[in-house]
């Protein structure tokens, strides 16, 4: 309560009375709520791990993106969102998919051996091969497919060289040697 009244006291001493004071009284109780959630904020447990004595265990936080990081994370979203929209399957497939599934059911409900099951097993085959042949990639979607694949991979080799760069244990540094002269 203390607190509170000095901030009115210091808002109202610098902004003085008005709207200009009143947006001022806001903007320093948001801030002051926003410091307090940080503040009480709980800890974040990112592992559970036991040592035995003697062990040690070494956290490396996540060195910051580098130019060609960001640069290849772009390309990775781009080839993705590319990647996804032409791997959606289309009305044909979902077709080919919904009579190949109707016909496996009416396959397995056949007795083996029966003049219906080979027929039924003969009409299988048939959509089977029509399903095989609309889910198979067209140039285009392989070569999205390979692009994405690509980038997710030059990604993945530019942050594990920022990691080990990171983890790499430096020298520590010799101090200079200092001589006397007398």
């Amino acid at each position: 309560m203390r607190l509170q009244h000095l901030v009115d006291q210091s808002v109202r001493r610098v902004f003085g009375e008005g709207l200009e004071a009143d947006l001022a009284h806001r903007g320093v109780e948001k801030l002051a709520k926003e410091a307090a959630l940080v503040r009480n904020r709980r800890p974040e447990r990112l592992t559970g791990i036991r040592l035995e004595p003697g062990e040690t265990y070494k956290i490396v936080a996540r060195p910051p993106a580098t130019k060609a990081e960001r640069r290849a994370a772009r390309r990775e979203r781009a080839a993705f969102a590319k990647y996804r929209d032409l791997t959606r399957p289309t009305r044909k497939q979902l077709k080919a998919a919904k009579r190949l599934e109707k016909v496996q059911r009416k396959l397995a409900r056949r007795t083996p051996g029966s003049r219906r099951h080979s027929k039924a097993l003969a009409a299988e085959t048939v959509v089977g091969e029509r399903f095989d042949r609309v889910m198979t990639l067209s140039p285009k979607q392989s070569r999205a497919t390979d692009e994405y694949h690509a980038a997710r991979d030059e990604l993945a080799r530019l942050r594990d060289a920022s990691f080990e760069r990171a983890r790499a244990t430096r020298r520590p540094r010799r101090s200079p040697r200092v001589r006397v002269y007398e």
